[in-house]
């Protein structure tokens, strides 16, 4: 690592991104990166991405800090495409959730997830592009993209995922269903469903024991449709999705593929929440690039994701 750019969003989790990417710099100084070059920059709606993508470049930039949660990790990959295989990329956990961290092991404390950085070890990850957008961890479609929908970013920092689970229950009593068709590789399905997950990892919301058989660099994105969900059946399926095993519910479609496509059958509007914000309506094409992303991870991680 000789230039480091950092980059933080003002309005990912506690709105603390400068003041921990000012800690970085200062810690990393500590520790001997004295040598190194650190470049601060605030990412957001409100900035211009393409102005800070000309600044690492004409800066030779080799190494990117993301700052924040899931959303923030999604945008700078968005806005960084083009010069994804030419760079690393740390990640310090600053959002809500942290999906993607807690799926790569990495710590939610600061001096930890510096010392991760800081240590040099690093993992090929995939991501993914839904319409040419990106995708890093998860895509819903039904009752948890509705639910999602309804909450604002300041209860999602006040009441973190209590309000989540509150919200989802309160649409699964009115069991609206989506009528979808979807194509994944050489698999084909049609029909009404209330819920459907696209997942590139085990972890779904943080939860990272949601699919045992995914992996963060299998090359796949992992498919869930369920038809029907009620909170009796919700409570029949829990211990299967608490162990990891969502792909062994008896009314479940669960498909792997590198391609999906997913159409709306009705005619009717359905949106769609990639990384926990909204994206593109119905419908979606998605393809998984794979090992598209290298990731400084715990030298542990990696060796336990194979035990």
């Amino acid at each position: 690592m000789e230039k480091i750019m950092i980059l933080f969003n003002e309005t990912s989790g506690k709105d603390e991104g400068r003041a921990i990417a000012e800690k970085f710099v200062a810690y990393a100084k500590e520790q001997g990166l004295t040598e190194a070059q650190f470049f601060l920059e605030q990412v957001g709606p409100d900035c211009d991405s393409q102005k800070t993508v000309a600044k690492a470049q004409k800066e030779a930039v080799d190494t990117l800090i993301f700052i924040g949660g899931d959303g923030t990790i999604n945008h700078n990959v968005a806005d960084f495409k083009e010069l994804l295989p030419e760079l690393k990329i740390g990640l310090l956990p600053g959002g809500t959730v942290n999906n993607m961290a807690k799926v790569l092991k990495i710590p939610l404390k600061f001096e930890e997830a510096a010392e991760v950085i800081l240590a040099g070890h690093t993992r090929k990850i995939d991501y993914g592009l839904v319409n040419e957008k990106v995708i890093i961890s998860t895509m819903t479609i039904g009752i948890l993209a509705d639910t999602a929908a309804r909450i604002t970013q300041k209860e999602k920092q006040k009441y973190g995922s209590i309000i989540f689970v509150r919200n989802f229950f309160k649409l699964l009593a009115k069991k609206k269903r989506y009528y979808l068709d979807v194509t994944a590789d050489d698999n084909h399905w049609r029909g009404a469903t209330q819920l459907v997950t696209v997942t590139m990892t085990n972890s779904v919301g943080g939860y990272t024991a949601f699919d045992d058989s995914a992996a963060a660099d299998d090359g796949l994105f992992h498919l869930s449709i369920l038809p029907k969900l009620s909170f009796f059946k919700l409570a029949f399926y829990l211990p299967r999705i608490l162990t990891g095993k969502i792909y062994k519910l008896p009314d479940l479609n669960y498909f792997t593929a590198a391609e999906i496509t997913i159409k709306s059958t009705k005619g009717k509007k359905i949106g769609t929440r990639v990384d926990g914000d909204p994206s593109d309506d119905l419908p979606v094409h998605m393809k998984v690039v794979k090992h598209g992303l290298t990731i400084f991870t715990p030298a542990s991680a990696q060796e336990d994701d194979k035990n």
